[in-house]
């Protein structure tokens, strides 16, 4: 049997971040994957065994994730496809639970972190994310969940009380781009046995902090992961401590790095183009 497709990521702290919060950060660089992200845990376990070579022919449609997967959805009807979906599926959410497993084992089983940060798209992370930490006894521990202004559907749907779906994604945050969140991630939301708490921030602030975080860490990340390191560099994390939302002292704060597959020098700089600096 085969063994997994991911690989075990570094959990490094960042002294710059752990600096400007007061007490460890810890980065979980999941960018250190071999596919740039950490979707290739819960995708490449829920193909597993399913693989029968190694061509693929890759076709890229539309301007956000929806589109894309109108399409994707099609193919499967009319030449036969096999569909994987990317965020809405028990055996992606198991792959992306082992993210925890593996901080866990880092931290020895026993120190748990004050809270975890990850951004939501479709809210498959998010849901690995839930069931990992349930899966160590960490399920007291928070979850601070970030999006950006316009791709924020997991957001919109906690402050409805039920699922929605955005009229548009107006972020350029595209990798965030899924127009209504799983209906899994909502329901976790909705649990009394887990903290989640939603927030959102700008493309600027996400930008700001994709950039800060090239400066300091030296490593390049999309504007979707920027959303996640955002919880530091624009201070939410701080501010849910002040309105008693978070603790204080807080413990290790986790981040989780998601990855940064989909950006270059280029796509940097046409974002830093198309974003408008605050005045």
């Amino acid at each position: 049997m085969p063994g997994p497709f991911h690989i075990n990521t570094p959990l490094v702290e960042s002294v710059g971040m752990s600096r400007r919060l007061g007490t460890t950060v810890y980065l979980k660089m999941e960018s250190s994957q071999p596919s740039g992200s950490f979707k290739i845990r819960g995708i490449g376990h829920l193909c597993q065994q399913k693989l029968q070579d190694q061509g693929a022919t890759v076709k890229i449609t539309g301007e956000v994730w929806d589109e894309a997967n109108t399409e994707a959805l099609r193919l499967t009807e009319t030449e036969g496809l096999t569909y994987v979906p990317p965020f809405d599926h028990p055996l992606l959410w198991e792959g992306h639970s082992t993210v925890i497993t593996e901080i866990a084992a880092s931290m020895g089983w026993k120190q748990k972190p004050g809270a975890v940060v990850v951004s939501v798209g479709g809210g498959g992370l998010l849901c690995g994310v839930a069931q990992g930490l349930r899966g160590v006894g960490w399920e007291d521990v928070p979850i601070v969940t970030m999006e950006t202004v316009g791709a924020d559907c997991f957001n919109a749907a906690v402050k409805a009380g039920t699922i929605v779906t955005l009229e548009a994604i107006t972020s350029e945050a595209k990798c965030l781009g899924a127009k209504t969140v799983c209906r899994k991630a909502f329901q976790y939301s909705q649990s009394t046995e887990q903290a989640i708490i939603s927030e959102l921030v700008t493309d600027q602030q996400a930008l700001h902090a994709v950039e800060t975080f090239l400066d300091e860490e030296r490593v390049l990340v999309e504007l979707a992961c920027g959303a996640a390191l955002a919880a530091v560099y624009s201070g939410v994390i701080q501010r849910l401590q002040d309105e008693g939302r978070l603790p204080r002292p807080l413990g290790y704060l986790v981040v989780i790095v998601c990855g940064g597959s989909s950006i270059n020098r280029e796509q940097l700089a046409n974002l830093q183009k198309k974003i408008p600096r605050p005045t």
